[in-house]
């Protein structure tokens, strides 16, 4: 006579496995809590970028940075003497001039913010400001170059080159430059160290 056979019974399923089974993974929630600290050390990283912004701001106004460095020329700064080289041509004498009302260490542009001349306003006063750029394109303004000795008497025809002492007096940060004797001023947008040169030579 045949005998059924009954089918195996499986063990029961605990609690504790059906717990670990709907319980969270601890990957799971270490990445769901790293991402607010990651956003937290974003902002605290933005907020101090933005002090310290401020604070330099503030330092630099209170050092009067502004009136010591000017824009154009990075390092250059208030009572330096920097020796430079200058690319000029004869006819510059008469069509580079600047437009400004400000006077400083007794240096001023050959004319006004209103276009009109200064009392002084030709390059044969020492005094009378212009724009140059050095031979790596620095702008910067000028007093002395046309009045100095090694410009005396004969100059080369075409474009040479002056190597001077400038010693820096001050930055004007509202100036208008012209580069031809028939040209309106136009303003420059940065602030741009004044100076005098001295000590100037033609290299040979």
């Amino acid at each position: 006579m045949s005998s059924s056979t009954s089918p195996e019974k499986l063990p029961p399923i605990s609690d504790a496995a059906t717990a670990s089974s709907t319980k969270p993974r601890k990957s799971d929630a270490a990445a769901t809590s790293a991402a607010p600290r990651e956003y937290d050390l974003l902002m605290k990283t933005v907020f101090a970028f933005v002090v310290i912004v401020a604070v330099l701001g503030v330092l630099f106004a209170w050092t009067g940075y502004s009136n010591r460095y000017a824009q154009v020329t990075e390092g250059w700064h208030l009572g330096q003497t920097k020796l430079i080289e200058v690319t000029v041509e004869k006819e510059d004498k008469g069509r580079l001039a600047c437009a400004s009302d400000v006077v400083l260490d007794g240096v001023h542009c050959g004319f006004r913010s209103n276009g009109l001349p200064f009392e002084a306003s030709t390059q044969d006063d020492p005094h009378v400001l212009s724009p140059y750029n050095t031979i790596k394109n620095e702008l910067f303004l000028g007093s002395g170059l046309w009045t100095s000795a090694a410009l005396h008497g004969q100059v080369p025809n075409e474009r040479f080159t002056v190597a001077c002492n400038y010693k820096i007096t001050g930055v004007l940060k509202s100036v208008g430059l012209r580069w031809a004797a028939t040209a309106s001023f136009e303003p420059v947008k940065q602030s741009v160290t004044v100076g005098t040169l001295t000590d100037c030579v033609i290299p040979k």
